[in-house]
This record gives structure tokens, sequence and C-alpha cells, in this order.
């Protein structure tokens, strides 16, 4: 490690300290039985996090009792901001009613929420389940089964959850991604999960005129979140659906993360595309734990009691009513305020990324934004970024992401650093929400101009 990087994070550690001490106290009193400090690997940075006490709207609240706005917004699935009243109210009055708790029944919110997930996306069927890692995974299992191959194709880089038929080429190791990312997998995953470039429409040509007849699906999103908010441009997305029509793969769109976010419905309408089958999750549950597939019923029917051929059944807490409680509200909100929502979260996501490009110009330290709008997207309330190398291009897929980034501004050190000065980010700054006002957007551009003043002055910019 660099010496300046070394003593530049020592001081780090210092103030942290100082700054979140009940925080500190707490992972080294009740928090110790918390295996590696947290319950998801993502949520932890280094020296640590500060634990949160409470949140609402645009801020959290840690323990020590510091106002933290935070543009993580409960990975991404907060669209309205922490806590907003339309889904606490509909949750408390589900409670007062003496309902909402597991009951192991079938209740008719649930017909309700797969109503409105069919009109907003175009599905012909759903099915529940609890995470969008789960939907990525019974999606995949129900492609190979219906096509009866065993290739399944991803965008190295690409992010679809901790499981099975996604953990290869996730991240970079020296120039490639071509490697599998957890022990205890089967002995194949190395042959059977298949990467392409994102964005590189030659490649994938490439992929399905080598093994076309073996691809059970192409798995897919219109924006890579862990892969750096590279955003799939029309012809590659179009191509996907051509190709994968061509040689009977199907067609799956991860929108975990976009998903209700830029519409009351799919990003992928956008592009003028239909998949096969939609991954749905985050803001779909408004908070709540709530995850969907919808889709082709053809392909859906191999999971159902008549088929019985894919075991996707959910488990203990699938169509939660609670949960789905809180997808109602949050779908039936979004669907009658659209006209208001999206072009709102639009003007906000401008704003916070021009001033971010400003602040990093006016300091210069030369920088990727990344999640923007253009090409199918009218807007963007994702704000991404990262430090780049001295005159690099814009990336267009991850492997050009990874020789353009700056060797020592990762996205770790941004993010402890912007925590000092009040700020939570994810990739760079994150998601505005319908909760963040101009005044708390400004505020944060000032926190990361005076983030990028002192990499400069420890010689790290």
């Amino acid at each position: 490690m660099d010496d300046k990087l070394r003593r530049f994070r020592a001081g780090l550690e210092e103030e942290y300290a100082r700054r979140f001490p009940r925080s500190r106290a707490w992972y080294d009193d009740g928090g110790g039985r918390v295996l590696d400090g947290t319950s998801h690997a993502i949520r932890w940075n280094d020296p640590f996090m500060p634990v949160a006490r409470l949140a609402a709207g645009p801020v959290i609240e840690d323990l020590d009792g510091h106002r933290i706005v935070d543009y993580w917004q409960g990975h991404f699935a907060n669209v309205l901001g922490h806590n907003p009243a339309v889904i606490r109210e509909a949750l408390v009055e589900t409670l007062s009613d003496g309902r909402g708790l597991q009951s192991g029944m079938v209740h008719a919110v649930e017909g309700e929420v797969c109503e409105l997930i069919c009109q907003t996306t175009g599905a012909e069927t759903v099915r529940l389940t609890t995470s969008g890692s789960l939907g990525t995974f019974y999606a995949t299992m129900l492609a190979r089964a219906f096509t009866g191959r065993d290739r399944v194709l991803k965008v190295a880089g690409g992010w679809h959850g901790s499981q099975p038929f996604g953990l290869k080429g996730v991240s970079i190791r020296g120039s490639s991604f071509d490697h599998i990312e957890s022990e205890g997998l089967w002995a194949g995953a190395q042959e059977e999960i298949v990467l392409t470039r994102f964005n590189d429409l030659d490649d994938l040509r490439r992929a399905f005129a080598s093994a076309g007849d073996r691809i059970a699906c192409f798995v897919v999103e219109p924006i890579l979140g862990a892969g750096g908010g590279m955003v799939a441009t029309p012809e590659y997305l179009r191509e996907a659906r051509a190709l994968t029509e061509k040689h009977g793969a199907l067609l799956l769109c991860d929108e975990i993360i976009t998903a209700f976010r830029f519409r009351a419905g799919d990003c992928t309408a956008l592009y003028g595309v239909r998949p096969d089958l939609l991954i749905l999750g985050k803001i779909l549950g408004g908070g709540m734990p709530v995850a969907a597939v919808a889709g082709r019923r053809d392909v859906l029917d191999l999971c159902t009691r008549r088929s019985g051929r894919v075991k996707f059944e959910g488990g203990t807490y699938s169509a939660h009513e609670l949960s789905l409680v809180a997808a109602r509200a949050q779908l039936r909100y979004l669907l009658e305020n659209e006209g208001e929502i999206y072009p709102q979260l639009a003007a906000l996501g401008d704003r916070a990324r021009r001033g971010v490009m400003r602040a990093a110009d006016d300091v210069g330290i030369p920088i990727v934004v990344t999640a923007a709008p253009g090409g199918a997207l009218p807007g963007s309330s994702l704000v991404m970024w990262y430090a780049s190398r001295d005159g690099a291009a814009p990336p267009s897929c991850p492997e050009e992401l990874a020789e353009c980034r700056h060797p020592t501004l990762g996205e770790r050190l941004v993010k402890s650093t912007m925590l000092l000065a009040g700020v939570s980010v994810r990739s760079g700054l994150g998601a505005v929400s319908t909760a963040h006002g101009k005044r708390d957007l400004d505020a944060s551009v000032e926190a990361v101009r005076a983030t990028f003043k002192r990499f400069r002055q420890a010689g790290l910019g």
C-alpha cells in the first residue's frame, strides 16, 4: 500500500473513533456477536459503519445523533425515501386490524399485487418470492427446464444475486472476469455459465453463433448495478431479443434495480423490448421483502402444481401479507402519480449529476459519470460516478471501466470519507428519491467537493 494512502486511512480511523463513538462501542459490545459486523457484506465499509437509529425521508440518524443524507436508500429500494407515509400508514392500518403477520393462507392482496404487476409490465402471470436473488435463481431454473439446455449466458461484470447461476464473472481479477466467484458450486459451473461483454453486439453474436443451441437463456440488466452503472444501448437490448428468439433461448431481464425507477413499470419497455421473464424486486416492495418473476405463462407453467417440473415453491415468507400490503400501496401510488414522480426524479438526478461534475472539475479530479440519461432513458435518478485515470475514455462495459478507474480513489475510500462529511453514498453518489430536496442535494455536492479536496491535499487525486 502506498504510504500516502496508508496515512490517509489511518487518519480516517482516528476521525471515525471520535465522530462515531457509540457506533464503535456497539461493534465492540453487542455487535460482536454479528458475524463480520453485518449480515450483508455490501453494508460494510472500513473502518466501520455508523449504526442507524432511525431513517426518515432522505436521512439516516445514527446512534451518535448525526444526520446523514443517504443515497444508498435501502439498496436503491426506497424511491420515495425512507419510511414514506404512504407505506408506513398502510402497514400500521393492517397490523391494527389484526392482520399482516404470516398466516400460511392465501390473502386477497396477493391477487391485487400480481394484477398490478401485470398491468404495469405487460406480463401474463406472476410468481412471488422474497428476494431478487431468488427471483433470478428461479427464472434461470425455469429457462433451463423450458429449453432443455444447460448454458446460462450473462454479462461479465453483471450481478444477479448470490445464487449459483450468477456467481461467475462478477468481479475482475487481473484483466479477466472469467472465474467462479465462490467455492461450493457444482463442478460444471465454469463451463455452463458463459460470459459476454456488455453493449458489444459482435461479442453477443459470437456467443450465440458458437453455442446458440446450448444456451438456455441470456440474463441481462438494462443498467449494470454492480458493474459500474453502464446503461444498455437500445441496439444491444434489441439484438439480445432478436438473438434469443432466433436461437430458441429465453431473454431474462433482471430489473431488480431498474423497474419502477424510470416509469411505473419495467425499464425494458422504454427500449421497445419484452423479455420472456422479468425479475422484479427492491422498489416493488416499498421497503418490505418481496420480489417477483413475471412473464410468459407457458414458461411459468412449469412451476405449477399441474406440471411440477420446476420447484419454484417460494418459502415460508413468500407472499407475506404485510410485504404485499406495502407493495400494493407502492404500486398504486406510483401509478396514480406517475406524471409527477418521474419528472421530479429526473430533475433531481440531473441537478445532483451536474453538481458532482462541477465539483470534480473545480478540484481537478477526473471522474466518469454513469447511469446517466440517454438512448432509451429520458432521465435518470441514478447518479453514479468513479474517479478515473487522466485522459481515460468513458467506458461502455465493465472491462473498459476496470481500465479507466483511478488506482487509489476507489468506491470504499470515497464512501468512508463522505460519511465523515455527513453523506452516505453508493457507487459514487447513488440514487436520489422524491424525498431529497434541493438543499440536501446542494449540501451533498459541497460534501463531494470537500472530499475531492481532501484527496488532493493528501496527494491521492
